[in-house]
């Protein structure tokens, strides 16, 4: 009789232990990896850039000046580019897409519309001839649609290695914050593409955007609802309080970039001059992000998705690189 009644306690003892131990073979891997990674641990969509990558592209040594032939860093940085979208996207071809040529399409599926996204990069004078011809030799090929560049007056006249599309805002300088080269880059999106593009983006001259996952991302949004995406921001810890958002109230960051709806566009810059007259901070996002909210009817949308699209940002000063690698847009 004793022996019987033991037996139900050693089964569940006997289970405990066992599940004790399956439990450690899944949990402990995933720990000691989680800790050997620490804070810097990306998502696997992300990429894995060095420093050393990152700096020839941003001082815009991937290709020699004057030419269409690679150095041998740039030839390394495009194969293993290569090799990596090979892999992530299972064999699919990349014939066709020729060195330094913008491409325009629309992530392997012809029947879909070459004009679907406007990139407008933020840039100066002074980094024409390095951020600007990197970002244009590279990136700017995987846009399923077109790019150009944004500086203050006279830029267009600036001589430059190779051929950039520049455009050169009138009554507009390079003097930080850029608050008014920004909304005025808006308004020449809104007057110039708005029937022609469904989704339009602010990039900074030092980001990494790759083309053919923010397509397929975008279009499965509607672009006729005002929609404002990014990685979301509520100003630093000291800046609480003091950038007049009320609770709730939120803007997308501007080094990720912003990206703006057809339809938030056609709502708000119409009211750009207003937005210009009452700002509350010199910070260019915060005030974009303010206007959007005020006169688009929508403010920054945050999403498991744009946080992977947002994960290595590439930060960079005097062309060259200041910090590791954190949240560039892929």
């Amino acid at each position: 009789m004793a022996v019987r009644s033991r037996r139900p306690w050693l089964s569940v003892v006997l289970g405990v232990v066992l599940g004790f131990t399956a439990a450690s073979w899944l949990i402990v891997p995933a720990v000691l990896e989680l800790n050997s990674g620490g804070a810097k641990r990306k998502s696997p969509a992300c990429s894995s850039y060095s420093s050393y990558h990152v700096g020839a592209l941003a001082a815009g040594k991937v290709w020699e000046a004057g030419g269409s032939s690679s150095t041998v860093a740039g030839r390394a940085l495009r194969r293993e580019a290569e090799e990596e979208e090979e892999r992530e996207e299972d064999g699919d071809s990349k014939e066709g897409e020729g060195e330094g040529t913008p491409r325009t399409g629309n992530a392997g599926d012809p029947s879909l519309p070459k004009h679907f996204l406007y990139v407008g990069v933020m840039t100066a004078k002074k980094y024409l001839d390095s951020r600007a011809v990197a970002a244009y030799k590279t990136w700017t090929r995987s846009i399923p649609g077109k790019v150009e560049f944004f500086s203050s007056e006279g830029s267009d006249v600036v001589p430059l290695p190779s051929p950039v599309p520049v455009v050169s805002l009138t009554g507009v300088d390079d003097s930080y914050p850029p608050q008014k080269k920004s909304f005025m880059m808006l308004k020449y999106m809104h007057d110039h593409y708005l029937d022609k593009y469904e989704w339009f983006m602010r990039a900074d001259d030092d980001v990494y955007i790759r083309g053919e996952r923010l397509e397929l991302f975008l279009r499965s949004l509607n672009s006729s609802k005002p929609l404002y995406l990014g990685q979301t921001g509520l100003g630093t810890t000291e800046e609480l309080g003091k950038l007049a958002l009320e609770p709730g109230e939120n803007f997308c960051m501007g080094g990720p970039g912003m990206i703006f709806s057809r339809e938030v566009l056609r709502r708000m810059v119409p009211h750009i001059s207003t937005c210009l007259r009452e700002m509350y901070t010199t910070h260019e996002d915060v005030e974009v992000g303010r206007c959007v909210r005020r006169f688009g009817g929508t403010q920054c949308v945050w999403s498991y998705e744009i946080l992977k699209l947002n994960c290595i940002n590439i930060t960079l000063a005097s062309a060259e690189i200041q910090g590791d690698a954190s949240q560039l847009l892929l």
